[in-house]
């Protein structure tokens, strides 16, 4: 998370007493615009060097504005959606690059014994969206039929014998095997030319890793550096102009 938080000491040296009287509150203005122009900021990047960011990613920055009882804006990734993987978890490789965390759906498929602690599930090419990421509905598919789909408030999202269960046809189309050397998830398929099988997700040992994909903190501390003396002098213009 970055926080931002106008340092006025230098400026007190040189003001009037009417400046210091509005200074807290010029430090706040400052403090949140500097956050909204760091946000804007960022957003562009994140267009620039992310691959295909969803509408999700690229609304899940955030600003904290700052307040009188906490001079202090904040900017950073939101913690939580109401479903999926927080924001903040899944940016961190883009953020600060090194070894990717195993994802909820890897959780669930390790938790079953269906794959290693130490192996990942990466999609097949073909599985991908528009965005470069499995769809979460294919995911949902997978863990009903394999049986390691997770319950909540009583609803069992696996696979079962129903007839409603059955017209879905999960639990006969996806199964776990090693195929020719490759350990994975499959699905059945049938064709033209008879009945075929396809990889949805390849378990690979070791963690994927990611480079940096950009350096939020130092784009960040630059930008700061660069428009804080500026951004402090307009709030506090503006706190004096617009003083009752």
């Amino acid at each position: 998370m970055f926080k931002i938080d106008v340092d006025s000491t230098e400026a007190h040296r040189f003001m009037t007493d009417l400046e210091r009287q509005h200074m807290p509150f010029a430090r706040v203005l400052a403090a949140t615009r500097m956050a909204q122009r760091v946000r804007g900021g960022m957003l562009k990047v994140m267009r620039a060097r992310l691959d295909r960011p969803t509408s999700t990613t690229m609304n899940s920055l955030f600003i904290r504005p700052a307040t009188k009882a906490k001079p202090e804006a904040r900017v950073w990734f939101k913690d939580q959606w109401t479903t999926g993987i927080p924001a903040d978890r899944y940016l961190q490789q883009a953020v600060h690059g090194g070894l990717r965390r195993h994802k909820r759906f890897e959780e669930a498929l390790i938790a079953a014994g269906i794959m290693r602690r130490g192996q990942y599930a990466v999609p097949a090419s073909d599985m991908l969206n528009a965005y470069g990421n499995a769809p979460r509905g294919l995911i949902t598919k997978v863990l009903s039929g394999l049986g390691a789909a997770e319950q909540r408030r009583g609803y069992q999202a696996n696979a079962t014998n129903s007839r409603r269960s059955r017209s879905k046809g999960n639990a006969q189309r996806y199964f776990a095997a090693e195929i020719d050397g490759t350990q994975g998830i499959w699905e059945r398929r049938s064709t033209a030319w008879g009945d075929a099988v396809r990889p949805v997700f390849v378990f690979t040992s070791g963690a994927p890793g990611y480079r940096v994909e950009f350096p939020f903190f130092k784009i960040a501390e630059n930008m700061v550096k660069a428009h804080y003396g500026n951004e402090l002098r307009d709030a506090l213009d503006h706190a004096v102009r617009t003083a009752r």
